[in-house]
């Protein structure tokens, strides 16, 4: 039977996930998840840490509502971001992938934002 859910699902963590980062289908299966890469679509953001092999909540993407996102560098409020490697994101890419509603300053930095 199909399950319904509302925008956070639990996923196991084809690697070491940190928090606030972007995250796609690992190939080939539909319940883990691994960074997306560098301009690589995404299916949400995780919630929380997760070692390889347990769960880990993924914040589906949604419209509606805003997300805490780990920024690569700088990156102004208002501005595009772009996907970043390890799952973060930047000021620069190809395929924007939404808008910051808080400025970061350098990696590492988690700001709200807008998912495109």
């Amino acid at each position: 039977m199909s399950q319904e859910n509302m925008g956070i699902k639990a996923f196991v963590a084809g690697a070491d996930l940190e928090p606030f980062r972007r995250v796609k289908l690992s190939a080939g299966s539909g319940s883990q998840v691994e960074y997306a890469g560098i301009d690589e679509a995404f299916i949400g953001i995780t919630a929380r840490k997760a070692k390889s092999g347990e769960h880990v909540s993924v914040q589906l993407l949604t419209r509606g509502r805003t997300f805490k996102i780990e920024a690569a560098d700088a990156i102004a409020v208002g501005a595009s971001f772009y996907g970043a490697a390890n799952g973060k994101v930047d000021a620069a890419g190809v395929g924007v992938q939404g808008t910051a509603l808080e400025a970061s300053a350098a990696d590492g930095e988690i700001i709200e934002a807008i998912l495109a």
